[in-house]
């Protein structure tokens, strides 16, 4: 199929559910799943992937058109509209597991109207590309990190050469599938192009985490160094346990970037961790002080950040690390080889107290070993623990995952179809606790963190601002009776 240097490629973080009660999230988050509006704050990640994609394309001289359907409320129906108006050659959808019947469906239409090139990316289609691959209108997956194998694959079909031979790219040839090998992880990120920003709703990726708007996200790594059974990272994303660091210079030229472009008051680091390696953590507070950075920012991080860190994490504008603790069972810790050590929780959490910078946690029921007792156990910990914000949610076994190697082997996967693993529900059914049993678990702590919160003068009034400053004294007052109403019901 001969293309010409007007190729038009489109990358599309897709429609999918989106109703008074629930919307779907897909592109840039770890947990691909259903988020409840009455539950939870408004809250779209920024999809980091189509977004590296599309600046590495465009910086090779592409015409490019990105977009995030999800935040932009894009429906199905305008979705194939727009579409078939704009005609691209290459079609570029990021899928994932509890999506994936509702991807399917509009790449055929995408297909049917455009006659386009189809290529998935995405979790669920690396984990199983040849399920997608035998549906005719999918042309190509791509598994794994697909900054640079997509470019070639766009350069391949340009060139009228042969796709087959790229590494990270599944096909078909002569009617067969064909699996490549994936593609050697980038080493030096700092060669990557920012991710394209320019045509996304940037007010839009307001992350409820932050304490300040309008803030905006960036990566200053990929990967993790650790192997957590449950987690895309290491077994589905980049295919092994890995960490790759960006220089102090290149993080703080994006911060800078941010601040001057998109007038980012927070910047949040939405790495897996920002703290494996602490020498660079202070390598990047010198270089903001170097510079004369005036921004605050937050991120995800590990238990083991020591005070002086902190400190000086502190000095050059943190004002909030995530923790992902998980579980407060030594034993379903072990399980899921989490090399977290529940004491330094603790004495992390009171570090970060003690210089000034807010915590927030993150939990999981249903993982393998989960009973009543750690149930409880873990709860008892969550609200003891007293960081000023927490996360419950229940446990996904995703394709791809030694966590759904494990579930598979031992028949506790009860979920019907992929919707199933949306999060709304428990897919995992144990000998000693039933679905129902950890999905109440995680209602319940959401319930009392909310609770916690709004009976907490200093974080209701940060968030309430929060909210004002995001939509408007409108949207600030549909989302005060939205989650009073929801209190009260419930």
């Amino acid at each position: 199929m001969e293309r010409t240097d007007e190729m038009k490629i489109l990358l599309a973080n897709l429609p999918w559910i989106n109703t008074e009660e629930f919307y779907g999230l897909r592109a840039g988050s770890r947990w691909p799943h259903l988020r409840n509006r009455k539950e939870m704050l408004e809250y779209y990640p920024f999809p980091f992937f189509l977004a590296y994609a599309s600046a590495v394309l465009k910086e090779a001289g592409y015409e490019i058109i990105l977009k995030d359907c999800i935040a932009e409320g894009i429906t199905k129906k305008d979705f194939i509209n727009f579409s078939s108006e704009l005609k691209p050659d290459i079609a570029v959808f990021e899928t994932s597991t509890p999506s994936i019947e509702n991807d399917l469906e509009l790449s055929k239409l995408v297909k049917e109207t455009t006659n386009a090139v189809i290529v998935l990316t995405g979790p669920h289609v690396t984990a199983m590309p040849s399920e997608a691959l035998k549906e005719e209108y999918i042309d190509y997956v791509l598994c794994g990190e697909c900054d640079y194998v997509l470019r070639d694959l766009v350069s391949a079909l340009k060139n009228n050469s042969d796709t087959s031979i790229i590494k990270g790219v599944c096909g078909k040839k002569n009617g067969k599938i064909f699996i490549n090998e994936r593609a050697p992880l980038i080493n030096n990120l700092d060669d990557l192009p920012y991710p394209l920003r320019e045509s996304l709703p940037m007010t839009k990726y307001n992350d409820p985490f932050c304490k300040h708007t309008p803030n905006t996200q960036m990566l200053t790594s990929r990967g993790c160094p650790y192997g957590c059974i449950f987690c895309m990272e290491p077994w589905v994303y980049y295919g092994k346990s890995n960490y790759r660091m960006r220089s102090p210079k290149s993080v703080v030229d994006e911060m800078a970037f941010l601040i001057k472009k998109y007038n980012a008051k927070e910047i949040y680091f939405d790495d897996s961790s920002f703290s494996v390696n602490q020498e660079r953590v202070k390598k990047i507070c010198d270089e903001i002080t170097t510079r004369g950075i005036k921004v605050f920012w937050s991120c995800m991080a590990d238990a083991k950040l020591e005070e002086d860190t902190l400190r000086q994490m502190k000095k050059n504008g943190c004002v909030a690390v995530k923790f992902g603790v998980e579980s407060a069972s030594p034993t379903i810790l072990k399980n899921v080889n989490k090399p977290i050590n529940l004491d330094n929780v603790k004495e992390v959490v009171n570090r970060c107290k003690k210089v000034g910078i807010e915590t927030h946690a993150t939990y999981m029921f249903g993982l393998p070993g989960e009973t009543k007792e750690t149930i409880k156990e873990t709860t008892d910990f969550a609200f003891a623990l007293k960081t000023d914000t927490a996360q419950f949610s229940v446990a996904i076994p995703y394709p791809g995952t030694k966590f759904y190697e494990l579930a598979k082997e031992n028949n506790w996967i009860i979920a019907k179809d992929w919707q199933d693993f949306s999060g709304s529900k428990s897919t995992i059914q144990y000998p000693n606790i039933s679905p129902e049993e950890i999905l109440n678990a995680a209602n319940y702590c959401r319930k009392r963190i909310i609770l916690k919160t709004v009976t907490n003068p200093r974080q209701a009034f940060q968030y309430l601002k929060s909210i004002y400053n995001y939509g408007g004294f409108y949207h600030l007052l549909h989302t005060i009776f939205q989650k009073l109403w929801y209190l009260i019901k419930h």
